[in-house]
């Protein structure tokens, strides 16, 4: 392609018309200046270096979009190394917006984007002129890549026109980028079969699943290693035990394993509705997390988040055709979007794994996800939650409910037993290891987007202090600071140091004669155990939102809280990367 200079061309612009005078125009914070001049048989279109759509050109150039269908494109502008336009030859426009594109030059502009993935979304008549006997397009910049069919509207542009769009649906799913589904499984071979066969039945063979066996005793190893013989676009991965290493660890050995730029965190007792992966990937961008919306049997309460309807509660026992029409008939949540996040959740690799994936602090599980939902968003991720994708979730079929669910004479369904104490003890630990991290509970909005209040550093001189408070009120602390001769410390850190990566020889202190307004943290607050109760304790839970709406530097009194406040400083975005 010829290249003229634009420092060589510049002295012709003033014998020409002005067509298009956008020169260093703004608009919703976008550059789209640029100039369009009418020369002698020509157009010149010059760009602002930061024109939103010049990297479009380039980019569909160097594809070799424009090769059969812009034989006006005469020559390119450059300053330096940098495309910063392109001369076009004049020609007669074809038509108006609303005349149809002639049909041989329509199937050639097919064949372009099927070929580049790559389409121009303006394709109306009066975008495309005739030159010796040829159609051209025109506006050549107006290109974007077919993975953002779904999410132009960002740039303000519309896809014209309808018949044209239908077509350009049928090549993006044609062209879908593939997920890799990572999927951990524990003792869950029944589910993890079923789940599979949902995903190959009614998604295909595109995507890759990664699956773990985390030191299973039911099969679920011998079923794997059959799956991955027979099926090319699987990869398993064994922890050999005989401790488990827990989900937490496990998602982020596949997600490295996973072949694809996408992953998705699926649960093994999920079932792939139909045209689940073309509704997540419609969304789904570098940036965002995009969630399928669940349906579960009613064995958990209700929510704004997810669809309660009972279409079984084991796999043998699964109404996959009531599912079916239910999804056909009803059109469940048609054009809704939210902006919550749960499993099964799609991301981009490199946004994964550029925050570090899941912390190890939870480890084998619970609360892990709560911990990376938080990061997302602290790293400026955007939640989508799609109601047209959707899955089939039997619900908590690892170690929280190992028995597994069961339905009484009238139909109702519970699960058989109580959750397991091996889940309720390390839900506790990790419970306490996340408030040590961000110090507050897991707070949401009712869709479950996260709520992330602010970091304090604060210290707690804690008069009067016992070994059972102490559980109690260390881990709402950067340091906790107790009175000289209190000699439980060293057995309290001695139980409590097995259950944390925190090093509680770095938290718990004496103060000695120090003054509260001495010591290091941000914050001190001082109080008296004794006078603490359920009801003022609530004051420590809720510490970061009161600090937050009611904090300033200075001493300040609530109820039986003194608060030396040095500085309002926060820290929740040190938390972002897991190092």
């Amino acid at each position: 392609m010829n290249k003229i200079n634009l420092k060589d061309i510049e002295s012709v612009f003033s014998s020409c018309e002005v067509v298009i005078n956008k020169g260093g125009r703004i608009a919703f914070g976008v550059n789209q200046g640029r100039m369009v001049y009418k020369g002698d048989g020509v157009y010149y279109k010059v760009f602002d270096r930061g024109y939103c759509r010049r990297e479009n050109f380039v980019k569909a150039l160097e594809a070799g979009f424009f090769e059969e269908v812009a034989p006006a494109l005469q020559s390119l502008i450059v300053d330096g190394d940098d495309i910063v336009g392109y001369v076009t030859k004049a020609g007669e426009q074809l038509g108006s917006e609303f005349d149809r594109v002639p049909e041989p030059f329509y199937q050639k502009m097919l064949a372009c984007v099927d070929v580049t993935n790559m389409f121009f979304y303006d394709l109306v008549a009066s975008n495309l002129i005739t030159i010796d006997g040829r159609i051209s397009l025109i506006d050549l910049e107006s290109v974007y890549d077919l993975d953002e069919l779904y999410t132009i509207d960002k740039h303000k542009a519309i896809v014209k026109p309808d018949y044209y769009f239908t077509e350009l649906e049928r090549l993006w799913r044609k062209n879908m980028k593939p997920i890799s589904f990572i999927q951990p499984s524990r003792n869950n071979k029944k589910y993890l079969q079923w789940s599979y066969e949902s995903i190959r039945k009614n998604l295909g063979y595109k995507h890759e699943i990664c699956m773990a066996d985390d030191a299973s005793n039911d099969g679920t190893w011998m079923w794997m290693n059959k799956i991955a013989d027979e099926d090319k676009n699987v990869k398993i991965h064994r922890n050999e035990g005989p401790k488990r290493l827990g989900h937490t660890i496990l998602y982020d050995t596949l997600v490295e394993m996973a072949s694809n730029d996408i992953v998705m965190i699926y649960h093994a007792d999920m079932y792939a509705c139909p045209n689940m992966d073309v509704e997540v990937l419609k969304h789904l961008e570098r940036g965002k997390v995009v969630s399928a919306t669940r349906i579960e049997p009613p064995l958990h309460p209700d929510g704004p988040e997810k669809v309660l309807k009972d279409f079984g509660i084991e796999p043998e026992e699964f109404d996959e055709k009531g599912l079916l029409e239910f999804l056909e008939e009803d059109k469940y949540g048609e054009e809704k979007l939210t902006e919550g996040i749960f499993a099964p959740w799609a991301i981009y690799k490199d946004d994964f794994q550029s925050i570090g994936g899941h912390d190890p602090l939870y480890a084998p599980q619970s609360k892990e996800d709560s911990d990376i939902f938080n990061r997302f968003m602290l790293n400026g991720y955007e939640f989508i939650q799609t109601w047209q994708g959707f899955v089939y979730h039997m619900t908590c079929r690892g170690s929280r409910f190992k028995d597994g669910a069961m339905r009484n004479p009238a139909g109702q369904v519970f699960m058989k037993g109580r959750e397991s104490s091996e889940w309720l003890a390390q839900n506790l630990r990790s419970t306490r290891n996340f408030i040590r991290k961000w110090g507050h509970m897991v707070k949401h909005d009712e869709y479950l987007k996260p709520i992330v209040p602010p970091k304090y550093d604060i210290g707690f001189v804690a008069y009067n202090c016992d070994k059972n408070l102490l559980r109690e009120l260390e881990p709402w602390c950067s340091k906790i600071y107790l009175d000289f001769g209190s000699d439980y410390m060293g057995e309290y850190r001695k139980e409590e140091q097995r259950d944390t990566q925190f090093n509680l020889d770095e938290k718990i202190f004496m103060y000695g004669n120090s003054k509260p307004s001495d010591l290091s943290n941000d914050i001190i607050i001082e109080f008296d155990c004794r006078k603490l109760n359920a009801n003022n304790f609530q004051t420590i839970v809720n510490l970061s939102e009161i600090i937050q709406q009611s904090g300033e530097v200075g001493v300040m009194e609530y109820d039986i809280f003194k608060f030396y406040i040095n500085s309002m400083d926060t820290y929740e975005k040190d938390l972002i990367l897991v190092k």
